[in-house]
């Protein structure tokens, strides 16, 4: 018994000692652990331009207090179109001819009658080029048997001048209980066109609801007679379908809210265009249902509906929804969050928010479009966010953010950004919460790392100094917190520099090598920061092949004593782990 003991207690001995050296000391003897990690976040980030926020509806002069759930597209010759509901009951449709900065005077294309309003429109351009808009007619109270919900549609063919003659293509019942809703198009590459839509017009004795689709062989002119279900949930309610042809994967997929457990969340059907719903309904167990396909689950209790998604040139698959994710547990003061997913619409990460929305607001019935050849996201909210007495359709531009591969060459840091490798792609933006904006952009040779960015518009307090921040991870082990290896650069407007290295969960100030070099040049309200860091200064020297973390943020005084700071989106200072990753070249 005793020499077991004393097994014991040298084992104990053994197992502290081998803790304590996994660990350090700081200068009062508390133990200091190393930062706890994840795996890195890669892919996209979608960064939104504060600057390019325009409001589309209500135009000057027109005195709606309602006007929603918009929808855009970009027709063939580049101009943009846009259909949305108004408190009138009609459906308007405007255009922009100068890629949405300023908007035309509204036509009616839908028009309220019989005391039923014409609601939540969609809007696509065929490959012939003639114009569908399709709305859901909706009897106001008190319900009558002969004023019935349904689904029209509307086709143009020369490009939204006129309109030929609504087609009423589906009834269902006369009360809002057992109505339809939310008709959206999508065009597949044999010239078929779908019409999607919600339906619980078929189920009067319950709260379900089913997905279903009408067919057009001809443009438009004419449809299919029933309705096929393709999903449909038992005890639920899919509804606010929005599909998406994916050429490349030979895949149609349709975003719809599940109300599967808890509050709705998004969920995605995957149909092989070859099928083309051959295979019957997507039920709730079906393999070709993908509920809630984010990285960053959300519990049952947060609203997460009205999905949207539509794709990038570069392959991603974007998707938004209405959210009361860190707001309030109301569904309407949900506002729109848009995550950037895999090549095949099958995972979401990246979280962005493109719309600042009080948490007494809301933004809802959102919907995106990918415009200038699939490069630019764009973003429609529904919000009352910037008016005092109504609800207001306002669209706002984002900037893609892509794994960036460092270009090579030297640079004379001077401030003129006259070189050939700043003549190329500036991938980092930052400037969602004022007109102040920036973009910045690095490149190396053998012996530096250099960093270039521009900031725009900076209006702030006199005296204030202001900048920008660098900040590198050169091992990129997913730290969630700052460690050895990851430095952050703060470089002033006023020329001054400060250099932080982390350490332990903290960042402990270095001392600044007269080595680095850095410059500033401004002009009125606009700066250009160029700087200089000795690879050298780095542990590992910074090896060609290396991925490495980078981040920026941007910093300036609009109010006196108050700091405004903006990240790259999605990326958490303090978090190394959620920072873009950068290939040495």
């Amino acid at each position: 018994m005793i020499a077991m003991n004393t097994y014991h207690f040298f084992l104990l001995l053994y197992v502290f000692f081998g803790l304590v050296v996994s660990c350090s000391n700081n200068s009062v003897g508390e133990v200091l652990q190393e930062p706890l990690t994840k795996p890195n976040i890669d892919g996209i980030r979608i960064d939104w331009d504060y600057s390019t926020m325009v409001k589309i509806a209500p135009a000057v002069g027109h005195n709606e207090v309602y006007c929603g759930y918009a929808r855009l597209e970009q027709i063939h010759d580049g101009n943009l179109a846009c259909v949305y509901e108004t408190s009138s009951g009609n459906v308007e449709l405007v255009f922009s001819y100068d890629s949405g900065k300023t908007w035309s005077t509204p036509q009616i294309v839908f028009r309220t009658e019989n005391n039923i309003s014409m609601a939540v429109p969609d809007i696509i351009e065929l490959s012939d080029h003639s114009i569908l808009v399709a709305c859901n007619p909706r009897p106001r109270k008190a319900y009558t048997d002969d004023r019935k919900f349904g689904i029209k549609v509307k086709r143009s063919v020369d490009g939204g001048k006129s309109w030929g003659d609504e087609k009423l293509i589906y009834e269902a019942q006369s009360t809002f209980n057992d109505g339809c809703w939310e008709p959206s198009f999508v065009q597949l590459p044999s010239g078929e066109v779908q019409l999607y839509f919600s339906n619980e017009g078929i189920y009067t004795s319950s709260d379900e609801q089913n997905i279903s689709i009408f067919r057009s062989m001809d443009s438009g002119k004419t449809w299919t007679k029933e309705p096929e279900i393709v999903g449909f949930r038992k005890n639920r309610r899919d509804g606010m379908p929005v599909p998406l042809v994916l050429q490349d994967k030979g895949e149609i997929l349709v975003s719809v809210e599940d109300n599967k457990q808890g509050e709705f969340k998004p969920t995605i059907y995957h149909e092989k265009l070859s099928k083309n719903w051959a295979d019957g309904v997507i039920s709730g167990d079906d393999p070709r249902r993908d509920y809630q396909p984010l990285d960053e689950l959300l519990p049952d209790e947060i609203s997460a509906g009205a999905p949207f998604i539509v794709r990038l040139k570069s392959g991603e698959v974007l998707l938004s929804y209405q959210s009361t994710w860190n707001r309030s547990d109301s569904w309407d003061r949900a506002c729109m969050v848009v995550e950037v997913g895999t090549d095949d619409g099958t995972r979401f990460r990246n979280r962005s928010v493109p719309f600042t929305v009080p948490i007494n607001k809301s933004g809802l019935w959102n919907s995106l479009l990918v415009i200038n050849d699939g490069t630019v996201p764009v973003a429609l909210t529904s919000t009352n966010a910037y008016s005092t007495n109504s609800t207001e359709v306002w669209m706002i531009k984002g900037h893609v953010i892509p794994e960036f591969s460092v270009p090579v060459g030297t640079i004379s840091v001077d401030g003129q950004l006259t070189e050939g490798c700043w003549q190329g792609e500036w991938p980092y933006f930052i400037g969602q919460k004022s007109k102040t904006r920036m973009k910045a952009t690095v490149c190396a040779d053998d012996h530096y790392l250099y960093l270039a960015s521009k900031i725009d518009n900076l209006e702030q307090v006199n005296g204030s100094a202001g900048g920008i921040s660098c900040q590198v991870d050169i091992a990129r082990k997913g730290y969630e917190k700052p460690h050895h290896g990851i430095f952050t650069f703060h470089f002033n407007l006023d020329r001054s520099l400060k250099i932080e290295e982390g350490d332990y969960g903290t960042w402990k100030e270095l001392d600044v090598p007269g080595s680095i070099q850095y410059k500033v040049r401004q002009k009125e309200n606009s700066y250009v920061i160029e700087a200089a860091i000795p690879k050298a200064f780095f542990k590992n020297g910074l090896p060609q092949g290396n991925t490495v973390g980078i981040n920026f943020l941007l910093n300036y005084n609009l109010l006196p004593g108050h700091i405004t700071e903006e990240s790259i989106s999605g990326n958490d200072k303090n978090a190394p782990y959620t920072w873009c990753p950068i290939l040495m070249n």
